[in-house]
């Protein structure tokens, strides 16, 4: 029984746990409690104390089945949590957020829950959530849970009874358009995961509209953060994710002694799968290996067995990006049905149990060295074509092709698609087992070959070679040191928030290079130019793509002109020695915070526009590729 003192902000807690009984001899006891929280009953004294939680040692008598326990603490709330960088908790007149970082029930090592709660003490118009089914007063969970959740406050509820599962959205201010779009895109995803991977592990669904900016998935739940859950998108892109994760991560649990697979294996299943139903999964893939080769380098880099949670982006490039690309190579070893056939024999072995990430990778029939290379190794192949041959023969045409591995590390062993084109518009595809430093292979073909292309849809995870990328913005966030160029053409309000805002670039990175345009630019490190006026624009704009254009008072983006008055602008390019130069550009010190908070969230693009008053996306997009130096036309000339 849970009793919330909302005006005092006390929470207390009378929690009878069911033991495990030996019948012949006393047993021993442990347990943690948050630091927050006061034991009552029985009177114990910690037998150890962490940062976090008390630990506790009860001794019980031979049989003993049960063991009640009184707690009770005066809670903090994080009203503007971090939440990437803070536990969250929320215990007021604006509502209820309790998750394990609050500690707020008796937890011991390795231990999963089943639970009956009763909540008392709520204003009579709120509602609460937690994993299960409701009951008068609370919720109770029969299936095992690794953690427990209690959320509570003025929602408005929308519900939709269905025959496998509900679903519901609860809402802090009453949209009924809004809802009905969640319910419905609910009950679709949920019926199509369903088919996919087995049946879904619990009787409800619900998305609520998160206190923070948030996009949580917990075990038949989701918290979507305000702005966020309105976006027109997101039921179709974040919500199919978080309602993945009750399968890898929220039902299937994640033994964390040899890494997190369920990030990785969530974002293959539901955003790569997306994109690859409209057509998109070679774009969507390269994006994802484009994060991986920019954000990750030998300094923050580290092996898939090390991964726990994204605090980075240079984590989340590990965790997700590269993950999810180990489990498509797989997904293309296997094919499509083989391959969704062993995932829902893994979830059927291991539902509420712990998997660790060798358990699912051998459950897709992942070999030792596939499991050694991309589990315990670090870093990632570099592909080239370093020769290739064309003679006729009697029966078509002999091609001969070597391939290298240009990275300093040894050899990955791989599985590279080779794909022919043909004049007739057909094409011929070869997939070849690539395991030495430099290795030469051969085709028969049937007519004389216009091209020949590696890897061309990004089937392999490695490091693309800078002409298969474009620039993009998330050359903001990498590791490499920055030099931060400000327009000297500028009003001192903008020219101080600019300012401001290098010198938080430099105490996080001492390499931060800070000058005006009036300065030469120095030979290394990212280029970040702010202000539209900025001197530095000659150089800029000699490699920036036409026909995007760029001049004092306005700029074209894909055909689309825009004042440079009425909008703010980031523009990634990329120079001849390799280098990327940035223009970040806006009206004034608003739009400009605007545009910083946004570019996290568009660092793939080259380019993204927005307007300067309402914060409106109005452009974004990526520059074409020229050439690839893995696709070679025939007759084919010298490789360099």
């Amino acid at each position: 029984m849970l009793n919330a003192d909302l005006p005092n902000g006390v929470l207390q807690v009378e929690d009878t746990l069911q033991l495990p009984i030996d019948k012949e001899k006393p047993t021993q006891f442990k347990f943690s409690l948050g630091k927050d929280f006061q034991l009552n009953s029985p009177k114990l004294s910690p037998l150890a104390v962490t940062p976090d939680t008390h630990l506790y040692q009860v001794n019980l008598t031979p049989a003993q089945a049960t063991l009640t326990l009184r707690y009770q603490a005066k809670l903090s709330s994080t009203p503007n949590c971090d939440w990437l960088r803070e536990a969250c908790r929320l215990f007021d007149s604006h509502g209820i957020y309790l998750d394990a970082n609050s500690g707020w029930y008796p937890s011991s090592a390795n231990s999963l829950h089943r639970f009956r709660l009763h909540i008392k003490g709520l204003p009579s118009d709120w509602l609460t959530l937690s994993q299960g089914q409701a009951i008068a007063q609370g919720w109770q969970e029969s299936q095992p849970q690794t953690s427990l959740y209690l959320i509570a406050g003025q929602f408005k509820a929308y519900q939709s009874k269905n025959k496998a599962f509900d679903t519901a959205v609860y809402l802090r201010q009453a949209d009924d358009a809004l809802a009905q779009q969640y319910l419905d895109a609910s009950q679709q995803y949920l019926n199509e995961y369903s088919a996919l991977l087995g049946q879904y592990p619990y009787s409800k669904f619900v998305v609520v509209e998160s206190f923070w900016p948030t996009g949580w998935g917990m075990p038949s739940f989701t918290m979507l953060g305000a702005s966020v859950m309105r976006l027109p998108f997101i039921p179709y892109t974040s919500l199919p994710h978080e309602i993945v994760h009750n399968w890898w991560g929220n039902s299937v649990y994640v033994d964390r002694a040899q890494g997190n697979w369920s990030e990785g294996l969530t974002a293959y299943v539901a955003d790569q799968r997306l994109k690859a139903q409209q057509g998109q999964g070679a774009d969507y893939r390269r994006d994802s290996l484009q994060k991986y080769a920019t954000l990750v380098n030998q300094n923050n880099d580290f092996p898939l067995s090390q991964f726990q949670a994204r605090h980075n982006d240079s984590s989340q490039a590990i965790g997700y990006d590269k993950a999810l690309m180990v489990f498509h190579m797989l997904h293309e070893q296997l094919g499509d049905a083989a391959f969704y056939a062993k995932l829902r024999d893994f979830y059927k072995t291991y539902q509420f149990r712990d998997a660790s990430f060798a358990n699912v990778l051998d459950a897709l029939g992942a070999s030792t060295e596939f499991k050694q290379q991309w589990l315990y190794r670090s870093g990632a192949p570099q592909l080239a074509i370093q020769g290739a041959t064309l003679q006729a023969d009697g029966n078509g045409f002999s091609a001969e092709l070597t391939l290298a591995q240009t990275q300093t590390s040894p050899a990955f062993s791989l599985n590279v698609p080779i794909v022919f084109s043909f004049a007739d518009g057909s094409t011929q595809r070869h997939v070849v087992n690539f395991t030495q430093q430099q290795q030469r292979f051969k085709f028969a073909l049937p007519h004389l070959p216009t091209q020949v292309a590696v890897d061309p849809e990004f089937d392999v995870l490695r490091i693309p070679d800078q002409a298969e990328l474009p620039a993009a913005l998330a050359a903001l966030f990498n590791d490499e040191p920055k030099v931060v160029v400000i327009a000297k053409e500028a009003n001192p309000e903008l020219q101080a928030a600019w300012q401001q805002w290098a010198q938080h670039l430099k105490a996080q990175d001492a390499r931060t290079v800070i000058q005006d345009d009036t300065q030469a630019i120095p030979a290394s490190g990212t280029v970040i130019m702010l202000g539209g006026k900025n001197a530095a624009h000659e150089y800029f704009l000699t490699h920036i793509q036409q026909p995007n254009r760029l001049t004092d008072v306005s700029f074209t983006l894909s055909d689309a002109h825009y004042l440079c008055a009425e909008h703010s602008l980031a523009v990634a390019v990329r120079v001849d020695d390799g280098r990327t130069f940035m223009l970040l550009d806006a009206l004034d010190t608003k739009s400009w915070q605007t545009l910083l908070r946004k570019l996290p969230h568009y660092g793939k693009y080259s380019y993204v526009t927005f307007h300067a008053q309402t914060g409106n996306n109005l452009a974004k997009g990526q520059w074409p590729i020229q050439q690839s130096p893995l696709l070679l036309p025939y007759p084919p000339k010298a490789i360099p």
